[in-house]
């Protein structure tokens, strides 16, 4: 048995994981699309030029990652992901659903809020885009609830938090996702 630690560090395995965006209510599944690099350092939505990479149909995730790549060989720290593609949809943020239950129900049974809530988060620290105070602060109030406890109704009411907010800000995050983005279709 060897004490030495290995320099530089063994790669760890990388993962892309394909994010399903549904927007629309009266569509069955997700309109658009994402990839995301799991690393052990965590995960990393891609991006080309600064721009979140969103595309219509799974099909064109291969293209997608040819541009993220692209991206990646021209910029500093030249590097290219090489983890194979996604066959299926790994995670949705489904931000139809999420609204409904934001205004219509008091609990979230099946954690579709506090997923939609953090695959947002994933995607705005792509956007490098600075999230308003009032609204930052109410998704993560929320989230926290909601990792502890599915109901969330009574605390909106015990924090005063209107829900109306937190749909705006939810409405934010979406918008300025979709200014931030490059759509491949």
């Amino acid at each position: 048995m060897s004490d030495f630690v290995l320099f530089p560090a063994p790669q760890q395995p990388k993962e892309l994981h394909l994010v399903g965006l549904r927007l629309d209510p009266t569509i069955e599944g997700p309109q658009l699309f994402a990839l995301i690099e799991q690393g052990a350092g965590g995960g990393r939505t891609l991006t080309a030029q600064g721009r979140i990479l969103l595309f219509s149909t799974p099909a064109l995730a291969a293209r997608t990652l040819e541009l993220a790549n692209k991206a990646l060989a021209s910029g500093p720290g030249a590097g290219v992901i090489s983890a194979p593609l996604p066959k299926e949809t790994d995670i949705l943020c489904d931000v139809a659903q999420s609204l409904y239950l934001l205004n219509s129900q008091t609990e979230d049974s099946d954690g579709v809020l506090l997923d939609c809530i953090a695959c947002l988060d994933d995607l705005l620290r792509a956007s490098q885009l600075n999230v308003p105070a009032p609204y930052i602060s109410v998704l993560n109030a929320l989230a926290e609830r909601l990792e502890r406890n599915s109901e969330f109704g009574g605390f909106l009411a015990e924090q005063g938090i209107d829900r109306e907010t937190v749909e705006d800000a939810m409405l934010w995050c979406v918008g300025a996702i979709a200014v931030k983005s490059t759509w491949i279709g």
